[in-house]
Formats: structure tokens, sequence, C-alpha cells
């Protein structure tokens, strides 16, 4: 990810949305901030740099016809600080589309923590 991606308008999201691997269903953990380019999350399990995932993110509610949010992603750095009880975990978007982007944008306006620097 290049630096102008890193400059992205970054949101720490104000709810605990829980995002799934779309394939297995599997729970990856929970988002923590997310931008138009990419995502964190938050997980107990260590989740391998470039891996790549179809990530389902679970909306509490319907925005523009869905209660989720779909794309695909590759994971680029995991990190675990000492005596840390959750990963945090790193994601790029790849190739989004356009009606999922927009979901991204509308849920960092509508879920983003007040008062907290981007």
């Amino acid at each position: 990810m290049g630096a102008e991606a890193r400059r992205a308008q970054r949101e720490v999201i104000n709810r605990y949305l829980k995002v799934y691997d779309a394939e297995t269903d599997r729970f990856l953990g929970y988002l923590v901030d997310i931008t138009p380019v990419g995502a964190m999350l938050q997980s107990k399990e260590e989740i391998d740099p470039q891996e790549r995932f179809t990530l389902r993110m679970e909306l509490p509610e319907e925005m523009d016809g869905s209660n989720q949010i779909i794309v695909d992603a590759e994971s680029r750095w995991d990190k675990k600080e000492e005596n840390a009880l959750f990963h945090h975990t790193g994601f790029e978007f790849l190739n989004i589309p356009q009606d999922e982007e927009a979901r991204v944008r509308k849920l960092m306006e509508s879920y983003k923590l007040e008062g907290f620097p981007g």
C-alpha cells in the first residue's frame, strides 16, 4: 500500500462490527477503522500477511439495500503489542465495486467515533 493510500481519511468505528471470511463463514474479528481503500481488524487469532479474503462486514442496519459490505481484500500486516490480548491486522481492499465503496463511505460517516483524530 502506497503512502498516498496510508494518508486516506481513516475513521475509527464507534461500534463492534463483526467481520467474517465470506467464503468459509469463519469469524475473523471486529472492525476497528476503515478507509475507502482498506480496514483494520482486531482479532484473537493472528492473520498472516498476504492472505486473500472476501471480507463480509455485518452492518447494524441496512445501507443502500444491504446490511453487509462484501469486499475482496489482502492482509498487509499483523501486530500484537507485548501483553496485548488482541492482534491488529491491516487489510487493503482489492478492486472494490462502486456500490460497496459507497457503503464503506456511508459506514465511515454514520459510525465514526466523534472527537477521535482520524
